[in-house]
Parts: C-alpha cells; structure tokens; sequence
C-alpha cells in the first residue's frame, strides 16, 4: 500500500501535494514494476473545525458563488472561503483586543470561531442543513482535485475518508 497526496478539503492541492503526488505515484509504479500488487491510496481530510470555516465563510459571504459560477476549480473556490474565514477572524481578534479583551481570550472567543464550533457540532449531529453544505461543497473540491489529478497522471485505487472514520479513534480516545 502506498499513500500519498491526503489533502485537505477546504484548500487547493499546493506545490507540496504535487510534489507527494508524483513521488508516490512514482513509487507505486516502480513497486508494480517488480511484480507487487500495489495499492494506491489517499485520506482525505474531508471534516472538522477547518472545513467548517470554510463552510461558514461561504453561507456569510458567498453569494450562492460556485464553480461553475466563478470558473474557478472547487478546490480553488472553496480555499478562497478559508482564507476568508481566516481574514474575518483575524478582524474580530483585533476588534476584540481593542476593546480591552487579552489575545489570548480575543482568539478563543471570536465570533466567526465560535459559529464554525457550533457548525460542527451540528454536522456531528447530523443537521441536514450542515451535511448537505458539507456535501455539496466537499463534492465541489473533490471535482477539483480530480481535474488535478488528470492532469499531473496520477491516480488511486481507494480512497479513505476522515469522515468514514473519525469516530473509530474519537470512541478509542473516549475509552481512553
């Protein structure tokens, strides 16, 4: 089994995943070579805090915006929404430190953050609303990722999901 790539969904693939990408694409292949079978994988980070910022910025700010909309590739769009996040929570940090509120308190206690920590708990829960979100926008940069791939020659025979699996390790740390 070989991994490699395993972005995250709420950013583009970068430099580094190309760089992964066609290392272990290349490895794969030298190992089949040889005469192995080979398993290509990746994880995709497709759930959590971050992808819940990336979510919420896109409901603030988005204008019902898509790939389609844009012309941008969904990894692309959907990255735009988390540097989004990242600049309305550096804003709110600011505004919270100038009213006299320690940094340290402003970052833990900034609006924009704490909405996208009840964003996940709701998509925990299973809100329909929330998980349809996810859906929709995962399935965007999950277009995007594909394109990408396409283009760099790389593929993979399995894909692993956090969100298939995260409770396997949340219960084995609950037990814990």
């Amino acid at each position: 089994m070989v991994e490699y790539s395993s972005p995250n969904t709420n950013k583009p693939l970068h430099l580094g995943h190309i760089r992964n990408n066609l290392l272990g694409y290349s490895v794969s292949e030298i190992i089949a070579a040889s005469g192995k079978k080979v398993y290509k994988t990746q994880i995709i980070n497709d759930r959590g805090i971050h992808i819940c910022k990336s979510m919420l910025a896109w409901e603030r700010f988005g204008n019902g915006e898509t790939p389609e909309s844009t012309g941008l590739k969904g990894d692309k769009l959907v990255g735009n929404y988390y540097v989004k996040s990242d600049q309305e929570y550096k804003k709110e940090i600011a505004q919270l430190m100038s009213e006299g509120i320690e940094e340290g308190d402003a970052k833990k206690s900034a609006p924009i953050l704490l909405e996208a920590q009840k964003m996940l708990i709701k998509w925990e829960k299973g809100d329909k609303n929330t998980v349809d979100l996810w859906k929709k926008m995962n399935q965007w940069v999950y277009e995007g990722f594909e394109k990408s791939y396409r283009e760099l020659g790389v593929d993979f025979d399995i894909n692993y999901f956090e969100s298939n699996t995260y409770l396997l390790g949340k219960n084995i740390v609950t037990d814990g």
